[in-house]
Order: C-alpha cells, then sequence, then structure tokens
C-alpha cells in the first residue's frame, strides 16, 4: 500500500469515526450503528462527502434536521478537511434540510412554525436525557446481578468501575453538561445529584422503562430499514470512497 493511499484510507476511517458520535436524537444509538449512513467519500483534496438515509420517507424532520446537522457538524471537526458535504436522500424534506444545514440557517427558518431553536434545543436534551436515564438502567442492573446493594449503589463514584463500563454514560453527561470526573455520582438526577438509596429502586424502574421504550424503537426503526433498503440495509455505509 501506497503513502498515498494509506492516507486516503486513513481518512476514510476518520470520517466513520466521526459519523459514529453522531446519535439518532430518539434511538440513543450512533447513526453507523443504524445504518443510517449510506455512504462517505473522500475527495483527492480532503474534501468529505456523506449521505444518510432514514428508515421511511417521512420520518420527523425535525430529528431528520438534528441528525444531519450534527453529521455536518462532526464532520467540520476533521482539521484536515477543506469543506464538508451531508446530504439526506429519500425523504420528503431533503432539499428543505439539505439547503438549510448547509447553509447554517435554523430548523425555524427552513420550516417556519413547526419549532423555534429553543424548542429544538429541548428537543435533543429531552432525549439525551432519556438516553442518560437507560444507560444508568442498564448498568444498575448488571451490577445488582453481580450482588450490589441499592446502598452501594447510590454510594458509586464513576471511579468505582472500569472506564470500560461507563462509556456511554459518560458520553451522555457530557453532551448534557453535566459532571463527569471521576469523583461525580455514578447514578445521578437530571441534575447530576446523586441519587440517594432510598429513591435508588424507583429511579432504576424508570431507567429500565426507558430503555424498554428505546429498544423497542430501534428494532421497528431497523426493520423499517430493512424493508425499504433491503435486508443488509442496517449494515452500515455501502461504500467508504476514496479519490485515486
Amino acid at each position: 500500500m501506497t503513502a498515498a493511499v494509506s492516507v486516503a484510507v486513513d481518512r476514510v476511517t476518520a470520517v466513520n469515526a466521526a459519523l459514529a458520535t453522531v446519535l439518532d436524537p430518539e434511538l440513543d444509538r450512533p447513526i453507523t450503528d443504524l445504518g443510517f449512513v449510506r455512504s462517505v467519500s473522500v475527495a483527492a483534496d480532503g474534501s468529505v462527502a456523506a449521505a444518510l438515509r432514514l428508515p421511511t420517507y417521512f420520518c420527523a424532520p425535525n430529528f431528520a434536521w438534528l441528525m444531519v446537522e450534527d453529521a455536518r457538524r462532526a464532520l467540520a471537526t476533521l482539521d484536515w478537511a477543506p469543506s464538508c458535504t451531508v446530504v439526506l436522500e429519500d425523504h420528503f424534506a431533503s432539499e428543505e434540510i439539505n439547503e438549510g444545514v448547509a447553509c447554517g440557517r435554523d430548523f425555524a427558518d427552513a420550516f417556519p412554525g413547526l419549532a423555534d431553536g429553543e424548542a429544538m434545543a429541548q428537543l435533543r436534551a429531552t432525549f439525551l436525557r432519556k438516553g442518560h436515564l437507560a444507560a444508568q438502567g442498564r448498568l444498575g442492573k448488571r451490577l445488582l446481578e453481580r450482588g450490589w446493594t441499592l446502598q452501594q449503589l447510590s454510594e458509586a463514584a464513576l471511579q468505582d468501575l472500569p472506564e470500560r463500563l461507563t462509556v456511554t454514560l459518560r458520553r451522555r453527561r457530557a453532551l448534557l453538561g453535566l459532571p463527569t470526573g471521576p469523583g461525580t455520582p455514578l447514578f445521578a438526577d437530571e441534575e447530576g445529584r446523586a441519587v440517594p438509596a432510598a429513591a435508588l429502586e424507583w429511579h432504576l424502574r424508570r431507567a429500565r422503562t426507558a430503555g424498554v421504550g428505546i429498544s423497542a424503537n430501534t428494532e421497528v426503526c431497523e426493520g423499517l430499514l430493512a424493508a425499504r433498503y433491503g435486508p443488509g440495509g442496517t449494515a452500515g455505509p455501502e461504500r467508504g470512497e476514496v479519490a485515486p
């Protein structure tokens, strides 16, 4: 493999890694895992392009906007790329979304009357909080199965577990602007405060319910995507092109 080809392959890998940081707001999963990234490409000059697709033609435009906007922002962090383009395909509002995001407009400008900037921020925060809660539910279930008590859970901090077990939890907290330091509570409310032992059972019940809802929606979306684009519809990008 020549040096030029190696650099090109590394850049495609970097593009996919950047897109893996973008979440479907409702499903709390990376768009790369869900198969929403149809293709990525890197031109000879380093310009990056990505094409996204969604399970149905009528997916909510506000959710679609958030994913396209977040994908463009993620690709803009690649300091070697002189430009980046993200397009949403096969969606009833593709034209408005693609043009609006590319021009740096707000959702409210592209879709007057549907939502303002504050509403979009609240929507994003609502689903991030739900994902944060669900992550705690999964972790709590795992630790209780290992013999932890509710008192131990309420007193635990992030530093008390291997980092690999708290990756999702820390990422959601960072996106919500909550503390992520080693000494912060393992189980926390929406404000980042430790959940006391007396309230932890109810907290974990809510967390499990949130997780079940996310899982159910994910299964539906995966089925719809596979039905729309074939059995391989959720397998990720169809290609990662590099210019010769």
